[in-house]
């Protein structure tokens, strides 16, 4: 008898990055002005869960779909941080937008990418745009595609999902104010 494999869900990726992300952050020191240590378990998982798409030919699909669930809920984080306030919202993503793109040194940056996706999901979040789901999947999926390299399609796919999660997990953490329990139900509630 074969044994199957079962493809990891999107959604349950974006939550598992989140959730790691975010307890990280809530267990560190806040009065250091320094990041976590890189979670290389983390970084290891999602490599072997696009590895796992990109062996079944999904790796394009459900990453793309992975970077909208993460951007979702960044984007939800923050509409609830800023009170639901558009004005807000919208001030915050440009003054985001604007370090982000200084500070990408890389030759291959995710970080703007991953800008202007949050850009298209905050827009829909804000506006409670009746469009069908599938416009906002075309909204994102042009930048997206672009930025994700053929012979680098695990790779390109692991940069925008690490960018996302370390911007939500911290978000999230914020918003449960670093407290492991709270973060831990309001996770397990969305997974459900």
């Amino acid at each position: 008898m074969t044994e199957t494999t079962i493809r990891p869900e999107p959604r349950t990726t974006a939550f598992s990055l989140i959730r790691a992300t975010a307890l990280d952050h809530a267990a560190r020191d806040h009065r250091q002005n320094e990041p976590p240590p890189p979670n290389r378990e983390m970084y290891s998982d999602l490599t072997s869960v696009l590895e796992n798409w990109h062996a079944a030919d999904t790796l394009r699909e459900d990453s793309l779909l992975l970077a909208e669930w993460l951007a979702a809920e960044l984007c939800g984080y923050l509409y609830g941080q800023l009170n639901q306030n558009r004005g807000q919202l919208d001030q915050w993503l440009r003054e985001f937008g604007d370090q982000v793109c200084r500070s990408q040194t890389h030759a291959h940056p995710a970080g703007p990418t991953a800008v202007e996706i949050m850009s298209v999901v905050a827009d829909e979040l804000a506006t409670r745009s009746d469009r069908p789901a599938g416009q906002r999947l075309v909204r994102i999926g042009v930048p997206y595609l672009h930025y994700v390299r053929q012979d680098h399609a695990v790779e390109d796919a692991r940069e925008i999902a690490l960018t996302f999660a370390l911007w939500a997990g911290p978000q999230l953490a914020e918003l449960m104010h670093r407290d492991a329990v709270r973060i831990n139900a309001y996770l397990d509630s969305r997974i459900h």
